[in-house]
């Protein structure tokens, strides 16, 4: 990277959304203990439809065809509802630092989602890469189940990341033809739908839960959502795709920060060696051999990351 690229960098807003994806692990783990993770889901996905209205209103989310309707829906259903309820579940067991560096292992998923049902072949070092990222997830996991979370919560945790891998292949074609904020409003409209029925168990735990842990679920959805998502978009306006998926690695080192700044939970080191496991392997597997690409391949690489970003 020159000096020039090193300047125009959009160092800020990379920190900001690695911090506040990041810390939609920890707050979680706050609201858990007042409140269900059905109902932290449906407040979460409550909150994201709230706050994306206006953009409807002023037509800067155009209608969902009618064609595109069931994909939508599975997408909303995998990457909104199950995605959401599985990691809260996850996280009444397991840390928030432990939980980020698993559900980091997600686009292990997608790559063996992608040989199942694409044909895709990763090559010698996409399944090197893969294999890497697996012994590091099996790691974390193991750690989790004896030390201070629990194994079960470590695999619940684990379903969430395969979850999303899964939202991540029912997106992508729908990213050919919708925007990042238009999936992420479809999409949890739908993924609304099934929680809703939890709706009078979320208002009783409102009413009986701390100030702090209620805070900890708006957050959630303001912060974690709202706020990320915009400067997610600052970031991919300002750089390339490739520079932008950096902020991607940078998620459960934020997570296990906060972790242990706000909660005071300082993983094994086992499990660190793990989530490096992790890490390292997904960056195996997604380096390519450089190739001289039209400048709209580029663009939908940064529209499919801007769908992708947008749901921690």
């Amino acid at each position: 990277m020159t000096a020039a690229q090193r300047a125009a960098t959009p160092w800020l807003p990379m920190a900001a959304t690695a911090v506040l994806w990041g810390s939609a692990f920890t707050a979680i783990r706050i609201a858990l203990p007042d409140y269900s993770p059905t109902s932290i889901a449906l407040m979460r996905i409550a909150i994201t439809v709230v706050l994306l209205l206006p953009c409807l209103a002023l037509k800067r989310i155009g209608p969902l065809k009618r064609g595109d309707a069931l994909r939508m829906a599975a997408f909303g259903l995998t990457g909104m509802t199950a995605y959401q309820v599985l990691l809260c579940a996850g996280e009444e067991s397991v840390e928030a630092g432990t939980a980020a560096m698993l559900i980091a292992a997600s686009p292990v998923f997608t790559t063996i989602l992608g040989m199942a049902f694409l044909g895709d072949r990763p090559g010698r070092r996409g399944l090197a890469g893969l294999g890497l990222a697996l012994c590091g997830a099996l790691l974390v996991a193991v750690t989790s189940g004896s030390g201070s979370g629990s194994l079960k919560g470590a695999l619940m945790v684990l379903l969430a990341a395969a979850t999303q891998a899964t939202s991540f292949a029912l997106q992508k074609p729908l990213l050919k033809k919708y925007s990042g904020a238009e999936c992420v409003f479809y999409g949890s409209l739908f993924g609304l739908v099934p929680l809703l029925a939890t709706a009078p168990d979320a208002v009783g735990q409102i009413a009986a839960a701390d100030t702090h842990r209620t805070l900890a679920v708006l957050w959630l959805g303001l912060g974690c959502t709202a706020m990320a998502f915009w400067t997610w978009s600052r970031t991919l306006r300002a750089t390339t795709a490739s520079t932008a998926s950096l902020v991607l690695y940078a998620v459960p080192v934020a997570a296990l920060a906060l972790d242990a700044a706000f909660l005071g939970n300082v993983p094994a080191l086992s499990a660190v060696l793990g989530g490096l496991l992790v890490l390292a392997g997904v960056a195996v597997a997604s380096v390519r051999r450089a190739k001289p690409a039209p400048r709209p391949a580029a663009e939908a690489s940064e529209r499919d990351l801007t769908g992708a970003g947008s749901r921690k």
